[in-house]
């Protein structure tokens, strides 16, 4: 078992909550939930929080008491009836004998008669044998037993176990609710004018949690400058990118790059700018649109896109050569 740490909350979160807890305050329930999100949406929150709601035994209507032994044993993370399996480097928790056993222990009585709840942090990590396992104790699950399986798509799950579940795709919130959640949790919310933290908000597509980090990383108070680097580039030579973009960063800049041709595109589509990625960019967009055609720009993104895949599927690949290639290739579509 791997000890979760106790979890934040995020508002996003508050339906999905409400929704499942009412499920079990009328009995509609259901024995196994998945629960999917793209990104780190704070799926591992809304779990605990179920999970300390179903242990809980001095329940407030549809939250937790939070002060009887059960809440107190899941805050210190030794509750005997939690399970969450995820792999580490010691341990191999994908082993199927690991799994039996695991099975094995859940028919047990659970401490205190209230429940057991199974926990697949990440459920891509559980080889086939262990899943055919899992679907079997699925088909006739024990009583008062639960199963969580964490995913980040659903063609991680074995259609067989996906029809033994309930579904729920977690969805980042509108921006209304990322913006506000950033107001409250990124420190220099007020130094950063506000269509600077949009626009990370919106390339990391609305995901909050990832906007917070990335506007707390140093290389965003370096974005500007990149993109003025990428301007004088394809107006001089597009060569001079290869300083910048061979190092651990490379794919944040790949993306970056794809993001402002993308508003390129949008530009030369008179599409409205309140749907554009980079709202803070919008005189370097205009520059890029007067030196880039539409059909060299969907061509270039291509490109970006394939050279990407690259460098993420290959470990061993020379990384350089990658991006030299990626560069001779948009010089050659930029020429044309």
């Amino acid at each position: 078992m791997k000890k979760q740490p106790i979890s934040p909350w995020f508002p996003w979160l508050d339906d999905y909550y409400y929704k499942i807890i009412n499920q079990f305050k009328k009995k509609k329930n259901y024995k196994a939930y998945i629960f999917c999100a793209l990104n780190d949406l704070g799926i591992s929150s809304l779990i605990y929080a179920l999970t300390k709601w179903i242990f809980c035994i001095n329940k407030q209507k549809i939250y937790s008491c939070s002060i009887c032994t059960n809440c107190i044993l899941l805050q210190k993370n030794i509750h005997p009836d939690l399970y969450i399996i995820k792999n580490n480097t010691k341990e191999n928790f994908t082993n199927v004998d690991y799994i039996r056993n695991l099975i094995d222990k859940i028919y047990q009585t659970s401490y205190k008669d209230v429940s057991k709840i199974i926990w697949f942090a990440n459920f891509k990590q559980l080889n086939l044998f262990s899943k055919n396992v899992l679907l079997k104790t699925l088909e006739e699950p024990p009583k008062n037993t639960f199963f969580f399986l964490q995913c980040n798509n659903k063609d991680e799950i074995l259609p067989t176990i996906y029809s033994r579940c309930q579904f729920w795709n977690i969805n980042s919130p509108n921006e209304k609710i990322g913006l506000l959640w950033l107001k409250e949790n990124f420190k220099n919310y007020k130094i950063l004018k506000i269509k600077s933290i949009q626009s990370a908000l919106r390339i990391c597509n609305y995901i909050p949690i990832n906007a917070l980090q990335l506007l707390n990383n140093n290389i965003w108070k370096n974005r500007s400058i990149f993109y003025n680097i990428l301007l004088s580039s394809f107006k001089k030579n597009i060569m001079n990118l290869l300083s910048i973009l061979d190092n651990n960063n490379i794919l944040f800049y790949l993306d970056w790059i794809y993001f402002i041709l993308l508003d390129v595109i949008k530009l030369h589509l008179k599409i409205d700018f309140k749907f554009f990625y980079n709202l803070d960019q919008i005189s370097i967009i205009y520059e890029l649109f007067n030196i880039i055609f539409l059909k060299k720009i969907i061509l270039m993104i291509k490109k970006i896109f394939f050279y990407k895949k690259i460098l993420i599927k290959i470990n061993k690949i020379n990384h350089k050569l990658v991006i030299i290639n990626l560069l001779l290739s948009l010089e050659e579509i930029y020429q044309s």
